[in-house]
């Protein structure tokens, strides 16, 4: 379904806005910070008919609006411009992945750490013989359910059995699923975004990122983008050549 150039600069700013800041979004909000040129009233409007369309949420009467499933693949999809992370950002991970090649023992581990901390999100790597998790802590809070947790902790748990399904899932590069999209089963609040990892003796690995629906994708997608390029060029070889 198609909206608007206006609806679609809209949404946009809700979800960036969202992302930020886990509470629901208002019309003076967009004005005073975006300048879309509209008024409140003409920014309500759209924002109600966007919510029609299935594309934002009103949690509860006189709130602002939230993106739904289907408002976060649309931007995912339509308006998500790629990021392209910072040059000194890219040199950090650089050197930290070349040190990882003198301990390829632990490297799944050691990505899986990485990406965490640098998502803020919990992360996983299945890469040949290594299955390995971190940051599972940094997506549980004060609004996560008990049912939540433990779906979570079974998609966790079962990650292996998880990864072969998405691995024959021949992933392109990168890929985002969006609460219940997930093909593996995950708590609906959260979304999952996966980089297929291709290794250099023609073996297939996977690494991605876990968090709730509002986490930035852009940057998860750029993370898992550069991380998997990288041990496909040269971290792979050391681990393949080990196994």
């Amino acid at each position: 379904m198609e909206i608007t150039q206006r609806q679609a600069q809209i949404l946009a700013a809700i979800v960036k806005e969202y992302s930020q800041k886990g509470e629901p979004v208002g019309s003076e909000e967009l004005t005073d910070k975006y300048h879309f040129e509209l008024s409140p009233a003409t920014i309500r409007n759209e924002m109600q008919a966007l919510e029609k369309a299935g594309f934002l949420v009103q949690p509860h009467t006189s709130a602002g609006r939230m993106p739904t499933d289907q408002g976060y693949r649309y931007f995912v999809n339509k308006l998500m411009g790629h990021l392209q992370l910072k040059a000194s950002e890219q040199e950090r991970l650089r050197v930290e992945l070349r040190r990882l090649q003198k301990q390829y023992l632990e490297l799944g581990r050691s990505i899986t750490k990485l990406l965490a901390d640098q998502a803020q999100g919990a992360a996983f790597a299945l890469l040949p013989q290594n299955v390995s998790t971190s940051g599972f802590s940094q997506i549980i809070d004060e609004d996560t359910t008990s049912e939540e947790v433990k779906e979570l902790a079974n998609f966790f748990e079962e990650l292996e059995d998880h990864g072969k399904a998405l691995i024959k899932m021949d992933i392109k590069e990168v890929e985002a699923f969006i609460g219940r999209e997930a093909p593996s089963p995950l708590a609906s609040d959260f979304s999952l975004v996966v980089s297929r990892v291709d290794m250099p003796g023609g073996q297939k690995g996977l690494i991605g990122i876990v968090g709730p629906k509002r986490m930035k994708y852009a940057r998860n997608i750029s993370l898992l983008e550069y991380v998997s390029k990288l041990i496909a060029g040269g971290l792979g070889a050391v681990v393949i050549f080990n196994f």
